[in-house]
């Protein structure tokens, strides 16, 4: 005996099976009687055929076609795109040597005086108790004088390696980040690049940028100017304060970078483009807007450089500070509010030199390897006569 459930299965399939018997018959009846089911009416009228045009015989057909095969790009070879991939990193390159070498060049002249500089803050910072005018070092002169006596004058250059390797990089990511986002924002809103909004916006952008990159270079330098032979070199530093530590005081770097670069580049641009106006030189236009705008920006971010300085400083004092709130509390409470501008006179002495001569350095630098590249095109160079060397060639 077969339970209920199993008698309703077999009905439900019997049922089936009738059913597809009954639809096989009656498609195999429709076949046979020849009917056939009405297409459906067409909602819109298709265009009527045209011969083609194209004559094989005939060479007029054939100009159009040979015409658009000239003009569609024809596929490189591997050699070709192997070419393109190295003038193109040539290219790069040459920027980069460039922002190494004018960055580099300013860095060394102007290390002396930000050695100055940090001694200085760090001194402020030790020697809390003491008078500033009776502390170890109390001007920039008297700075640089005691440093290169005591210590040696190779002492006032200790902590340069981070600078003349990270210059390349700091000023190309400077610069570019502040050219990129200037277009950026002048096409979004659609004003003028020029702007001083847009200038503004694209330079807290570039200060923001700029401190990923010069952060871990001025951890390193602070400590090679501050324990002297005793840090040891770039080497044995990231080993003492690991990877993490390169970006030690990194909140009071943007702190500081951020509005330096909002007025510097403004006021660059601007200060350059009136001098431009007046006629002045090229090279005097540069130089005297790097250093105006180098004033007007280290000048009230010293602040903030103090309080980097400190957070950086390998010689903590007595009670190590615990972050940029803590050290700005602590100083406006147990030193006061002048403590904030230790060091802005070699400060504003370094910047604005320093600026200045990098990118006056890079202008002319760029300037000349143009003007050497287009000797070379025209086979000048070494002083040789182009047409000279063309009438030999057709003799």
């Amino acid at each position: 005996l077969q339970s209920p459930q199993h008698r309703l299965a077999s009905q439900k399939m019997r049922s089936s099976a009738a059913l597809i018997a009954c639809l096989a018959a009656c498609t195999l009846a429709l076949a046979s009687a020849g009917l056939s089911v009405p297409a459906p009416a067409m909602r819109f009228q298709l265009p009527e055929s045209r011969p083609l045009s194209f004559n094989p015989r005939s060479t007029d057909s054939l100009l159009p076609l040979v015409a658009k095969a000239k003009a569609a790009p024809q596929p490189k070879n591997p050699l070709q795109l192997t070419g393109d991939l190295i003038c193109s990193a040539a290219a790069a390159s040459k920027n980069f040597w460039m922002a190494a070498v004018a960055g580099g060049f300013a860095g060394t002249c102007m290390f002396p005086v930000d050695t100055a500089k940090v001694r200085m803050q760090s001194c402020a910072q030790t020697e809390v108790a003491v008078a500033a005018a009776q502390r170890t070092y109390r001007n920039t002169i008297q700075t640089i004088s005691k440093v290169a006596g005591e210590e040696g004058f190779l002492a006032l250059y200790r902590g340069l390696l981070p600078v003349i390797v990270g210059s390349a990089p700091e000023m190309a990511v400077q610069v570019a980040s502040y050219e990129a986002s200037r277009d950026m924002f002048a096409e979004k809103f659609g004003k003028d690049k020029f702007s001083l909004d847009i200038q503004f916006a694209a330079g807290c952008f570039s200060g923001f940028a700029h401190c990923l990159v010069s952060n871990p270079m001025e951890v390193l330098k602070i400590r090679g100017q501050v324990l002297g032979k005793a840090g040891g070199g770039v080497v044995t530093a990231i080993k003492d304060i690991g990877l993490p530590g390169l970006y030690k005081g990194v909140g009071a770097c943007w702190a500081r970078d951020i509005p330096f670069s909002a007025i510097y580049f403004p006021a660059y641009a601007l200060t350059k483009k009136h001098l431009e106006e007046k006629g002045y030189n090229p090279f005097l236009c540069s130089m005297g807007a790097g250093l105006f705008a180098g004033v007007i920006g280290a000048s009230p971010t010293t602040p903030c450089d103090v309080v980097k300085t400190r957070l950086q400083s390998p010689k903590p004092g007595a009670i190590p500070y615990k972050g940029v709130r803590d050290c700005v509390s602590r100083m406006a409470a147990e030193e006061g509010l002048g403590s904030f501008f230790t060091g802005v006179g070699p400060r504003v002495g370094r910047v604005a030199p320093y600026l200045a001569l990098s990118l006056t350095s890079y202008e002319i630098i760029k300037a000349g390897i143009e003007i050497l590249e287009k000797k070379a095109k025209a086979g000048t160079l070494f002083g040789g006569d182009p047409k000279a060397k063309g009438k030999k060639g057709k003799k």
